[in-house]
């Protein structure tokens, strides 16, 4: 390419359509990553059968060693028996444990890494939500309309469209660069 480039094989405008195409790749594919993931979510979401009232109880932040992030926890009830939903991070296991824990009538359950792919959730403590479940196994669920994952599936929407805007700068550059082209050609042979 580098060949083609010095020697001027290759035109301006070939070189600015291969700039837009190759940094088109990565927002499209970000883009489809995101659209994935919320389909994935809806699917599971649709699978289950059983739906319920939650509450968030507890909204971890950086003031209880969260390192600038805040967690939701977060309860809801199946057959009158609870289940409590809590962040597993080393920064909260000892005191969360000791503060949520199984017992005869409470099944905890853990979930890894951020809260619907946000630092800093929407959530706020005593906020209702409405969690669907499988009938036969309580402990999978998802938040119906969750507003974390909502969030986090319009940001990358959002950033996927305003890192499209450079390849379409590339593109709508190469055409004018044709039509210039074409006008100083125009102008010579008309001298």
């Amino acid at each position: 390419m580098v060949e083609l480039l010095t020697s001027g094989a290759m035109s301006n405008r070939m070189l600015l359509t291969i700039f837009a195409t190759f940094f088109s790749i990565f927002p499209a594919m970000f883009l489809i990553f995101g659209i994935m993931m919320r389909r994935g979510q809806q699917n599971n979401i649709s699978s289950y059968d059983g739906e319920v009232k939650g509450e968030i109880i507890e909204v971890l932040n950086s003031e209880k060693s969260a390192m600038f992030a805040t967690y939701p926890i977060y309860q809801y009830e199946v057959n009158k028996h609870k289940y409590i939903v809590k962040p597993n991070f080393i920064f909260f296991n000892s005191s969360l444990d000791k503060k949520y824990h199984d017992s005869e009538n409470v099944t905890c359950i853990t979930y890894l890494n951020k809260h619907g792919g946000n630092t800093r959730t929407k959530y706020k403590v005593g906020e209702s939500i409405i969690i669907k479940y499988d009938i036969e196994d309580p402990k999978n669920h998802e938040i119906l309309n969750d507003k974390d994952k909502k969030f986090a599936y319009d940001s990358r929407r959002i950033a996927a469209l305003l890192l499209m805007i450079f390849p379409l700068i590339f593109l709508i550059a190469s055409f004018f660069m044709n039509y210039a082209r074409t006008l100083a050609t125009l102008a010579l042979v008309g001298c």
